[in-house]
């Protein structure tokens, strides 16, 4: 709520709002009143409602009417929205939620004990001479010597949005002059999101995950297929080895280790025969596992010893190979 210090005194005191009612908000109670304080003498509340929700509990007759209440919720007098042309007298309607801004005038005289209320289109250069509420009763039963002047806006189940785009006030016999092309303009609503909408949106969301998915699992077997054929030099390998082999080099070299390709076997594993990839250069490889009794000890002893001699007489070590569990000697 928006309060104003107000000084009430004997003659007129004319009010005029400029603003229009769109759509979010809540609370049957207008944010001043609740089931206790409602309808209390002791309120000295005024107010002039703009009403967009028929509410039977306080007697609406629709929903798009004015009405004038005095300390509660139950219009005193109400009348359907709109204003009375000044040339032929016909009463026309106003849509309290068609967005568009209206000028609200509120005037009461004292002498004449008469509260009047006046709505019409914003662009009006006049306010009609016919008021829209009129109400003949003394109004300083209800008036303090110091009130404030305040906006609220509720709307109950049904959502929507009051600007207050502008008042003048004062206690001039005549309305406020005010230029309504100073008055700001109404902020755009939010686009409705329509089935399509979100039909597109759940497809994009299903797609950017898929998407992801998708991602996620390729670069996860690529890691893990790297993973699987990554080799780790330890210790003795760096001190004695000779060229390590890459086990992909082998494994095209015997035809994926066949048995056809098997030249023999031994205490040490099987050995077998083969062809390095991009040359005619033959080889023999030696193929055990660490698991084995003498396998590691043995793959080391001749690397370290083999691997370092040189004769004629002596078959060549190429390199090794070592793959999980396996161990592999590569033979010219």
């Amino acid at each position: 709520m928006l309060a104003i210090p107000l000084q009430f005194c004997n003659g007129i005191i004319p009010l005029q709002i400029f603003l229009a009612i769109g759509v979010f908000s809540c609370s049957e109670y207008l944010g001043v009143f609740n089931k206790t304080t409602n309808g209390n003498t002791s309120n000295n509340i005024i107010a002039i409602e703009l009403d967009i929700n028929k509410d039977e509990e306080f007697g609406d007759i629709d929903d798009n009417h004015v009405g004038i209440n005095i300390n509660g919720l139950r219009s005193v007098v109400s009348a359907p929205a709109g204003y009375y042309d000044d040339n032929d007298g016909k009463f026309h309607n106003l849509s309290l939620v068609s967005g568009k801004v209206m000028r609200l005038s509120i005037v009461y005289s004292q002498p004449d004990k008469q509260l009047n209320v006046t709505l019409s289109p914003a662009e009006f250069s006049d306010t009609p001479l016919e008021p829209l509420l009129s109400l003949k009763q003394d109004l300083s039963p209800y008036i303090l010597e110091e009130m404030y002047l305040g906006f609220t806006a509720s709307t109950g189940s049904v959502g929507a949005i009051h600007y207050m785009l502008n008042s003048v006030s004062g206690p001039e016999v005549d309305y406020p002059s005010f230029d309504i092309s100073v008055v700001p303009t109404l902020p755009p609503y939010p686009k409705k999101v329509t089935d399509k909408t979100r039909i597109i949106l759940a497809v994009c969301l299903i797609l950017a995950v898929t998407i992801a998915f998708v991602t996620s699992l390729i670069g996860f077997l690529f890691y893990m297929r790297h993973k699987k054929v990554k080799e780790v030099l330890e210790e003795w390998e760096i001190q004695y080895g000779p060229h390590r082999f890459a086990y992909k080099e082998l494994y095209n070299a015997t035809k994926g280790f066949k048995e056809k390709q098997v030249l023999g076997s031994g205490g040490f594993g099987q050995v077998y025969k083969g062809t390095l990839p991009g040359s005619d250069a033959e080889i023999a490889v030696k193929r055990t596992s660490q698991g084995s009794s003498q396998g590691k000890s043995e793959f080391i002893a001749e690397i370290s010893t083999i691997g370092r001699l040189r004769h004629p007489n002596l078959v060549r070590l190429l390199g090794y190979c070592r793959h999980k569990e396996d161990l592999f000697l590569v033979y010219d």
